[in-house]
């Protein structure tokens, strides 16, 4: 790098570090080097938050999204930043996962809904989540990265590079959903959320209860403890979790003047009766050569032998030897416009042909791009359709020397995109977690046999009660069962 410019990107670090100076931890009252104001964190945090429904969709139950948000507020006001305008949310994805972003975001997923016990679990999931907030934990790592990645940007563009990384995340908010934090904020956030969850009068206890059911979650071929849930992925697990919530637990119930601290089992599970369980068949299945979307009434063709991959309103198809991808990108409430504009936006995309089309009676927006990173060009076919409300853009991207044999294969889920006319698959059910009480004294495989449970769903069905199929259930015990 020549030394004027080295000395420019160096002025432009100090003058953005002297700018940002030392902020308060609100939690530890120590000074910490901190990029974002408490108005970026607004501001990142409700782009986030856009980001997140619309990858993932909220669940529509007006009843447990109040419940959350009710709950959620009542221990978030007994924290060290109650003035934040505090949103908790239920997103509607199968994984179990709990998440928070700056300003006061905390979402909880139905999946990790579904495999709670009872309200102090909650409790403990959530005041561990609001701990990342009152921390600053996501605003200090975003800090971080900011630093590394102005860094990175600004030597790029002196050194004629391609690509502008901070520019991208900025844009969206959704980089910080891709955060992950440090074993040192888990075991921070852990002892916040025994903290909240023991002061809002819950036996936080049951939050170690919570990390061993996480733990034990059963496999695909029923193995328990074979993999971890989402929650780990997003979440480093410290050392001594378990035991050092209880003894933080312990400490915290022996300072407070409550003698009975709430578990509450009989009214969560109230809550969660008739809970989707799983992946729902209304937002789309995998069936054949075809992906359906019954919630959208249209169909997508997979070419053979590409692989499929699916996260929240993002659909993934691959080339079997790699040299070819296409992402399908639902989103809800959008203008074709818009989302062209967001596109290349972020991608920097130079366009060689944007015309109107039609594909079996839909009219789509086409567009031929490319992008280069260095000797590297790659060729983009993007197909924008317009249906109501929504929009679904088709990216199919292989190498420019690719391109001209693949063209055909990888334009084809744009163009077989057509609209669902088979009345069964327009109307499929998802599997739902129903609450039922025990009537007289029986192990929970012989109460699960009476009720004609499939049997295939027994060891899911005992991991998600946190029993074993031997344990003895009293009359009228509740139990969570798959239908």
């Amino acid at each position: 790098m020549p030394v004027k410019c080295f000395a420019a990107l160096v002025m432009v670090l100090f003058s953005l570090l002297s700018a940002a100076g030392c902020a308060v931890n609100p939690v530890t009252g120590q000074q910490q080097l901190m990029l974002l104001s408490e108005q970026d964190e607004f501001r990142l945090g409700s782009q986030t938050d856009q980001a997140v429904i619309d990858q993932y969709g909220l669940y529509l139950h007006d009843g447990l999204q109040n419940y959350l948000q009710g709950m959620g507020r009542s221990m978030a006001g007994i924290s060290h930043r109650p003035g934040l305008a505090w949103q908790f949310k239920v997103m509607d994805s199968p994984v179990v996962n709990a998440f928070a972003a700056p300003g006061g975001y905390v979402y909880v997923t139905r999946g990790l809904l579904a495999a709670i016990n009872d309200e102090a679990e909650l409790a403990g999931i959530l005041g561990h989540e609001i701990g990342h907030v009152t921390a600053r934990h996501s605003a200090q790592r975003y800090s971080n990265m900011m630093l590394t990645n102005i860094g990175l940007s600004l030597g790029q563009e002196f050194l004629g590079g391609y690509g502008d990384m901070l520019g991208t995340v900025l844009e969206s908010g959704a980089g910080l959903l891709f955060l992950k934090f440090s074993r040192d904020d888990e075991r921070e956030a852990d002892a916040l959320g025994v903290e909240y969850a023991s002061r809002a009068g819950y036996d936080a206890q049951r939050m170690a209860d919570f990390f061993i059911t996480l733990r034990t979650q059963p496999s695909a071929d029923g193995e328990q403890g074979a993999r971890l849930p989402e929650f780990f992925s997003t979440h480093p697990s410290p050392a001594n979790r378990e035991s050092n919530v209880r003894a933080m637990a312990a400490s915290w119930q022996s300072r407070l003047p409550r003698q009975n601290f709430l578990v509450n089992r009989r009214s969560f599970l109230k809550q969660i009766d008739g809970l989707v369980y799983g992946e729902d068949p209304r937002k789309g299945f995998h069936e054949g050569n075809w992906y359906y979307l019954p919630q959208y009434g249209v169909k997508i063709p997979i070419p053979g032998q590409w692989t499929f991959e699916q996260e929240g309103n993002n659909l993934q198809l691959s080339h079997p030897d790699r040299k070819a991808v296409c992402i399908v990108g639902i989103r809800p409430d959008s203008q074709s416009s818009q989302v062209v504009a967001g596109f290349l936006r972020t991608t920097g995309a130079t366009i060689h042909r944007d015309r109107m089309m039609t594909n079996n009676g839909m009219s789509a927006r086409m567009l031929l791009s490319s992008i280069n990173d260095g000797d590297r060009r790659a060729v983009i076919v993007s197909h924008f359709y317009q249906q109501g409300p929504d929009v679904f853009a088709f990216h199919a991207m292989t190498s420019a020397a690719e391109f001209a044999s693949l063209q055909e294969q990888i334009q084809s889920p744009a163009n077989g995109f057509t609209a669902m006319t088979d009345r069964a698959r327009l109307n499929p059910q998802p599997q739902r977690i129903v609450v039922k009480s025990v009537g007289r004294p029986a192990t929970l495989e012989a109460f699960l046999r009476a009720e004609k449970v499939d049997s295939e769903l027994w060891p899911e069905i005992a991991w998600l009660n946190g029993w074993q199929l031997s344990a003895v259930l009293a009359s009228g015990e509740q139990v969570k069962v798959i239908e």
